[in-house]
């Protein structure tokens, strides 16, 4: 699933959404049911992979939408050393249709930009307005389709490994694989965080929830690949999945856990620090309005 909270950070996996259900079905009460305003008059538009719903309001971005489908398709199948079969997408016009939904169980405020549903490999997200907007959520949700359906075959260590793998792997490695090595987004957090010498290594990323899993994760994410390449994003998810992160990490590119994480954040540091020598901190010209000036609001 993918998330905006403030300047467009993402969420959690549906998985966890899925898990919560039990005690989300026994605090409803009279007043919290879905509001449907409206019915929709869902039509299928299908493509070589993907199965797309969508009604009349929303057929000209769906026929865009088919094509980029089909090009994250091609290009995360090659990563992931992966293919599958029919898919269905499902697309909203805008976030108010969105928020209808009786495909997905529980409510959706407006943070909400995208779920993919585990049990079924389906994607229902609206459309944003933006069409790279629009590509990038679907690329980050078709991640989430690939990683799925690898952990749900024959040898992928099925579920209860994904369940088991850190936020900032799962939800990481699909912001890495929908933006790309560099994301300003993404260095601006890198950056803020190498000036405040507020830096987590892998181990608290892992255990701290202050670390957002988003751009941390897509930040180390970005330093594998850099490094070793994209493939070997993928061989450490499927390892994973079988025998958990550190001994993935051994296993595929020879290296711990901790050696990473040194390595990663010295990579960090040399590559900002040196362009903050000379500059204004904005603390010095400024008040903070929210918060303690020394501890960024997360």
């Amino acid at each position: 699933m993918r998330r905006f909270a403030g300047a467009g950070t993402r969420s959690l996996l549906l998985v966890g959404l899925m898990a919560a259900a039990p005690s989300m079905i026994e605090a409803q009460y009279f007043g919290r049911n879905k509001v449907q305003y409206q019915t929709f008059d869902f039509r299928v538009m299908s493509t070589q992979h993907f199965d797309l719903h969508y009604y009349p309001a929303e057929s000209l971005a769906t026929a865009d939408a088919a094509r980029m489908s089909e090009r994250w398709y091609s290009r995360l199948s090659g990563i992931m050393r992966h293919t599958f079969n029919k898919k269905p997408l499902i697309f909203y016009a805008d976030h108010p249709d969105f928020q209808q939904t009786n495909v997905i169980y529980g409510f959706l405020d407006q943070s909400t930009g995208g779920v993919t549903e585990s049990l079924k490999d389906r994607v229902v997200m609206p459309f944003t307005g933006r069409y790279s907007e629009n590509d990038h959520v679907l690329g980050h949700e078709m991640v989430h389709v690939f990683q799925y359906d690898i952990a749900a075959s024959p040898t992928g260590g099925g579920y209860a490994g994904l369940n088991q793998l850190p936020l900032w792997l799962v939800e990481g490695m699909a912001e890495y694989l929908s933006v790309g090595r560099l994301d300003p987004h993404t260095t601006m957090w890198m950056r803020d965080a190498a000036l405040r010498n507020d830096l987590p290594s892998i181990k608290k990323l892992t255990t701290d929830p202050r670390y957002f899993p988003y751009r941390y994760g897509q930040a180390l994410w970005a330093y594998i690949g850099g490094k070793w390449g994209d493939q070997t994003v993928s061989d450490v998810y499927r390892a994973s999945l079988r025998g958990g992160w550190d001994a993935a990490l051994r296993r595929v590119i020879g290296i711990s856990s901790d050696s990473l994480s040194k390595e990663w954040l010295t990579s960090i540091r040399s590559t900002y620090m040196p362009l903050m020598e000379g500059r204004t901190n904005p603390k010095d010209v400024g008040q903070a309005l929210i918060g303690d000036s020394k501890s960024p609001a997360r």
